[in-house]
């Protein structure tokens, strides 16, 4: 009975130790994506309501690069809380998702249900904002032409 209960004991605490080691692991976000496989990025921007995406093959090589470069940490349960600024998603050129959602809310925070992960910054925030200029222009461009 002891001999079980100390089995016992020692696999509730490996298993303790192991989920808090996981849980302060570094994490990065779409470390196996290659820039050239993403056709197309999607964003929506949950402030304003509209979305745009992003083509031009410069544009997505620096924010996938940028999101691949920066160690994040967990910080925090992010389940049942709502608003946002960046929905992100890379887009193949099946239509397919290369990595799953994510949200950008700051040049320091990444939403990836259920957690909060934050780095000291430098994501590419401000970088998306002028795209979010950039790209809605050419979309409100070609609908004067027409």
């Amino acid at each position: 009975m002891k001999k079980k209960l100390c089995i016992l004991v020692i696999l509730i605490a490996v298993l303790l130790v192991g989920t808090v080691g996981c849980y302060f692991m570094p994490k990065k976000f779409g470390k196996n994506v290659n820039p050239s496989e993403v056709d197309h990025i999607n964003v929506f921007d949950g402030n304003t309501g509209t979305g745009f995406t992003i083509t031009d093959s410069e544009d997505i090589e620096y924010i996938v690069a940028n999101i691949q470069g920066i160690s994040m940490k967990r910080d925090g349960i992010s389940l049942g809380r709502t608003g946002y600024s960046f929905k992100i998603s890379y887009i193949n050129s099946n239509d397919k998702d290369v990595i799953p959602v994510f949200i950008l809310n700051s040049d320091n925070t990444i939403c990836k249900d259920p957690f909060f992960y934050r780095c000291d910054g430098g994501l590419c925030f401000d970088y998306l904002k002028e795209c979010e200029e950039k790209y809605r222009t050419n979309v409100t461009e070609s609908i004067e032409e027409k």
